[in-house]
């Protein structure tokens, strides 16, 4: 898309959002466990759109990507909706699924005073990997105001699901392409990571797009919960009032809505034991054999993330295991106050400033769907026998310790483009 398309793309954007040219319909949600209805998702297409209300919806969602306002665009497709549901009459226990992007969550309003009304921000994987630092800081920011995340699109490919750990959805929506992969290899690893997720977290699985019954016998296979779809109704622009839901399918998420800070060394002190001592050669040998751990039962949903402390370049085998982790796993990156430049190109990287204590330190943090571990190290002030260096350092698989190092690192990748 060329500049000059961008920009007339974002005149008729703004020219539709001020003079009101945006409608929303509402798709119905059904819980399968219950059989009531669980809400609406959310969809926006321009006034008088000839194609379809998916189509135009997506194509409204792909111009506002392009966009240079897309959190502005986005926060008022937000507030369009929500006005929206409002004068139609949903009651505030409606709970309303809508699609969100990243840089919008720096604007969401403060709702905590209206906690019946439950509206899920809906996030897309590919817009949380390209911006990790700054979706989850604004993940966390959005939950402390009263708004849920969940995360759309995820199957399709394995590797979207690579942040649900780290982002911690309380929904995970399907992409529709799911109901139609006949590949089971691909379905098995899929529904054991989906599980993976709920069984520790709470959340539940939304399949999307069903069109009949034929539908269901994979959608039980899948386990998920919340179903929408033609099967259901298709989107309307007079929603039906729901009554209050028999039970919340929601209750039992468990949020963990922590501040994203600290080092991965900082983050094991909390395992409340005393490190390990280690020498160099036997901390480098730790931390590749968690790098061959990685590389065997990582997966494409796995996040892979190195600490090298002021190191200016890698060990021929780091190199060589990045390498193939970074076309391998979900995301991967490395940082160190010595990098330059990222030694591996495509491996994403971050800043890390004089000042930050994460020179200091050595890591290697993997965070799978079902399985985590680390390695975390912090050079001892003093030496050891004979003059040798030694470590402090922690070795562990405790998931949320893991999970917490991950995100503090995260904090520092730059955004992509």
């Amino acid at each position: 898309m060329t500049a000059d398309s961008v920009d007339a793309t974002t005149a008729e954007l703004e020219r539709l959002i001020r003079s009101g040219l945006v409608d929303t319909h509402f798709a119905p949600v059904v819980d399968r466990f219950t059989g009531d209805p669980a809400g609406y998702t959310l969809q926006h297409l321009a006034s008088g759109a000839e194609e379809s209300t998916g189509t135009a919806s997506a194509r409204l969602r792909d111009d506002i990507r392009s966009s240079s306002l897309i959190g502005d665009f986005d926060a008022s497709l937000r507030s369009i909706g929500l006005r929206a549901a409002e004068a139609a009459g949903l009651p505030t226990h409606t709970r309303l699924f809508l699609p969100t992007e990243p840089e919008s969550l720096v604007t969401v309003e403060d709702r905590t005073d209206e906690p019946d009304r439950s509206v899920i921000l809906q996030l897309h994987p590919e817009r949380i990997a390209e911006r990790p630092a700054a979706v989850l800081r604004s993940v966390r920011l959005a939950r402390t105001l009263g708004w849920g995340i969940g995360m759309e699109g995820i199957g399709a490919n394995l590797r979207s699901a690579a942040f649900l750990p780290l982002v911690n959805p309380s929904v995970v929506s399907l992409h529709p392409a799911v109901l139609d992969i006949t590949d089971t290899a691909h379905l098995a690893e899929l529904i054991r990571l989906l599980h993976a997720h709920t069984e520790r977290t709470g959340a539940v699985i939304m399949a999307t797009g069903v069109r009949g019954e034929a539908d269901l016998e994979r959608i039980e296979a899948l386990g998920a919960r919340f179903l929408t779809g033609p099967l259901y109704g298709r989107p309307t622009n007079t929603p039906v009032p729901v009554a209050n839901p028999r039970e919340d399918a929601l209750a039992d998420h468990v949020t963990r809505n922590l501040t994203v800070q600290g080092t991965p060394f900082t983050a094991a002190r909390g395992l409340r034991r005393d490190p390990l001592v280690m020498d160099d050669a036997l901390l480098t040998a730790q931390m590749q054999s968690l790098q061959r751990r990685a590389l065997a039962a990582g997966g494409e949903t796995a996040v892979v993330i190195g600490v090298f402390g002021e190191d200016a370049d890698l060990i021929v085998p780091t190199r060589e295991n990045f390498t193939v982790l970074r076309d391998s796993t979900g995301f991967t990156a490395m940082l160190s106050g010595g990098f330059e430049e990222v030694p591996i190109p495509g491996v994403r990287t971050g800043l890390v400033d004089a000042s930050d204590p994460l020179r200091r330190e050595y890591a290697i943090i993997v965070v799978g769907s079902d399985w985590s571990a680390m390695v975390t190290a912090a050079r001892r002030s003093d030496l050891g026998p004979d003059g040798r260096i030694e470590y402090d350092v922690y070795v562990t698989t405790e998931r949320y310790t893991c999970v917490d190092a991950a995100r503090g690192v995260l904090t520092r990748i730059r955004p992509l483009g």
